[in-house]
């Protein structure tokens, strides 16, 4: 077909019979419009006025058309999709529905099945089709309602993609409802390609589409509405907004049940202001990542299982997915790291040191990956400030706080003003721990696992992957690890003490701790945390014997005569253990003491 040039467009721009090219620019893209600092008329570009660029772009609706024909899928309308994707990355063999459901939910799109043909509608698109008047078996007018609890709705959406201002490296973008105190996660990982702000506003226009979800509406209708089909959109008398049909039952009535549809989201967003630009692009490879995997008390306010968690360090980092599997396949996503931990490694060994008490004596020298540590006051310390955590040489992780940081050589920091063995990790600050063990700071990057109840204690497979790398990539790592129990099992006793009586029998008492809610000074006691209240004793003289008994309360008093028959003979000195005892997950951290009977 022959061109006419059309010169009053000027000289960027030519237009063909039946074609329309928009402003096509020679400038190279992308550094054309990312190199604002060259040219100031980049911000047009996003807004959609220059066409150099989009020609590669992936149109839903033509993506989706691809995806079905790949799986043999020809029977299917896909024309009132509207939405937009810079790219989408096939990662390997899988079905259709895998391949869809979640690229659907990123574009905002539903689907149906009407006369045997797969039906692919933009919500943006939907118009209600007609007015439903509601009825309940001629009891007149009648609409069930029914909306998920608040937890149940996730609150929050972190959005996994490939960022082609970064050189296609994994990114994530994330979206959380103002109100929302604790908010529930969902993770949406997705080999598609987007730009940060349009990235952004997908995960917002998920998340507001989450909400409709939560109502639905069961309800009757007239035999004239025969028409209706699943996938249709109407409005119920009575009440507000469109619904969407989701099932129909036919019978001696025919019943309906439809979910709220959220506000309509625009197919092709403003995106607004540019983001800051990043650096000037260099070939990047994901990086195989340092992992720490950490068994730590119950954080204060925190879910049972909280206490496993997990610090990555990476040099560049780009994100990586967390996930957890019991079998060793089939990995369950359980987290997104967007933010690496600062990590590090001690320079100089950590001798064991008083407990409840501020230690000045001693100090940690810790060498840093990444980042910086700083000091703090002292009311900022007791609120719980600049808390971190040591691998002991038994391999358990003491919690501890520091003070006072010095950097006394590049990455180098002197660490003093210590609070030991918080959190009930006694047992590992007695262990100590070698120069070159792991240090980690616990602040936000250092992420709580989101293990099940189901998983404490059990041998697990955690892989940590670049984002939108596969399985199999160089970078993943894959650790075995048993993690939970710190967080469910009870803590030490304190304040052991015995008194041998004139009649040779043994009295003993001490003071139970709690692992939850532990902090308030407004009760006459800390809460229980337990089932019940149970403890396990072992009483040692030395020679090997030992008498092992239980109590219900914190003390104890053992006869004479049970010494006798337990050692041969009042023993002159002995070694108690006591731990508090769990009924579901056994005995916790245990606290022990050597007494010496007088004369």
């Amino acid at each position: 077909m022959e061109s006419l040039p059309v010169s009053s467009c000027g000289p960027w721009c030519v237009c063909y019979i039946r074609a329309h090219l928009w402003t096509w620019d020679a400038r190279p893209y992308p550094a054309f419009p990312e190199r604002s600092d060259v040219w100031a008329d980049g911000d047009n570009w996003r807004r959609g006025h220059w066409l150099s660029g989009r020609l590669a772009n992936a149109p839903a609706d033509a993506l989706f058309a691809a995806i079905l024909r790949d799986h043999g899928i020809t029977d299917f309308d896909v024309s009132a999709v509207d939405a937009v994707v810079t790219g989408f990355v096939a990662g390997g063999p899988g079905s259709a529905r895998q391949a869809l459901e979640e690229l659907m939910r990123l574009t905002g799109t539903v689907g149906h099945v009407a006369a045997g043909r797969l039906v692919l509608r933009s919500l943006a698109r939907l118009r209600p089709e007609a007015w439903i008047t509601a009825f309940a078996d001629g009891e007149g007018p009648y609409v069930e309602l029914r909306r998920a609890d608040a937890s149940e709705r996730a609150q929050e959406v972190s959005l996994g993609y490939l960022d082609p201002a970064r050189a296609y490296q994994p990114s994530a973008a994330e979206a959380v409802r103002a109100s929302a105190d604790r908010p529930r996660k969902e993770i949406v990982e997705l080999p598609v390609v987007l730009d940060e702000a349009h990235a952004r506003e997908l995960a917002a226009a998920m998340l507001a589409e989450m909400g409709g979800h939560a109502e639905t509406a069961r309800f009757g209708t007239a035999t004239s509405d025969l028409a209706l089909e699943a996938g249709d959109t109407v409005r119920l008398d009575g009440r507000d907004g469109a619904w969407l049909i989701t099932r129909i039952e036919t019978g001696l009535a025919r019943q309906m049940e439809a979910r709220l549809l959220p506000p309509r989201r625009r197919a092709y967003p403003d995106q607004g202001k540019p983001p800051p630009g990043p650096d000037p692009l260099v070939p990047l490879g994901a990086s195989r990542p340092l992992v720490h995997l950490l068994d730590l008390p119950l954080p204060e306010g925190g879910d049972a299982i909280a206490g496993a968690r997990f610090a990555i360090h990476a040099r560049p980092f780009a994100g990586y997915a967390v996930g957890v599997s019991r079998t060793g396949d089939g990995f369950d996503t359980r987290s997104i790291a967007t933010r690496a931990a600062t990590t590090g490694t001690l320079i100089e060994a950590l001798e064991a040191g008083p407990r409840g008490v501020l230690d000045r004596g001693r100090r940690l020298v810790v060498r840093l990956h990444r980042g910086a540590l700083s000091s703090i006051g002292e009311e900022a310390l007791l609120d719980g400030g600049n808390l971190c955590a040591v691998q002991s040489m038994s391999g358990a992780w003491e919690v501890l706080q520091f003070a006072n940081a010095a950097e006394t050589a590049p990455q180098v920091f002197d660490l003093s003003g210590l609070l030991r063995a918080q959190g009930g990790t006694e047992d590992a600050m007695a262990a100590g721990a070698a120069p070159g063990a792991a240090f980690v700071l616990l602040d936000a990057a250092c992420e709580a696992l989101g293990l099940g109840i189901g998983e404490v204690g059990r041998d697990l497979a955690i892989r940590v992957s670049p984002l939108g790398r596969l399985a199999d990539d160089p970078a993943v790592v894959t650790l075995s690890a048993v993690l939970g129990a710190r967080s469910v099992r009870p803590l030490s006793p304190v304040h052991l003490r015995a008194e041998f009586q004139p009649d040779g029998a043994l009295a003993l008492v001490w003071i139970r701790r709690t692992r939850i809610g532990g902090d308030s000074w407004d009760g006459l006691d800390v809460p229980l945390g337990e089932e019940r209240e149970l403890y396990s004793v072992e009483i040692r003289d030395g020679t090997g014997a030992v008498l092992s008994r239980q109590a219900e309360l914190p003390a104890l008093a053992v006869p004479a005569a049970e010494q006798h028959a337990a050692f041969g003979a009042l023993p002159a000195t002995v070694t108690v253990t006591v731990a508090q005892k769990s009924p579901v997950w056994g005995d916790g951290t245990p606290s022990a003491q050597t007494f010496i009977r007088p004369g």
